[in-house]
């Protein structure tokens, strides 16, 4: 627990919507960390095909959060 970035803990009302929120602030904490990593790998340590693969994972977590926004309005 001490190396994750996501919680267990519920902070929205136990029906689909307030999971649906859990999921989508969960995704959006992925996002904001794997654009830390991308620069990382890119600029420190000049890794270009790591920071490729961090940012095609980023672009999945960003397709997931765009249709759970689109399911929450």
């Amino acid at each position: 627990m001490q190396l994750t970035h996501l919680s267990e803990q519920l902070h929205e009302k136990n029906d689909a919507p307030g999971f649906m929120r859990e999921l989508l602030t969960d995704h959006e904490s992925v996002i904001i960390l794997c654009r830390e990593f991308v620069d990382t790998f890119a600029n420190e340590y000049k890794d270009a095909g790591t920071s490729d693969f961090v940012t095609s994972l980023m672009e999945e977590h960003e397709k997931m959060a765009w249709m759970l926004r689109s399911h929450l309005k």
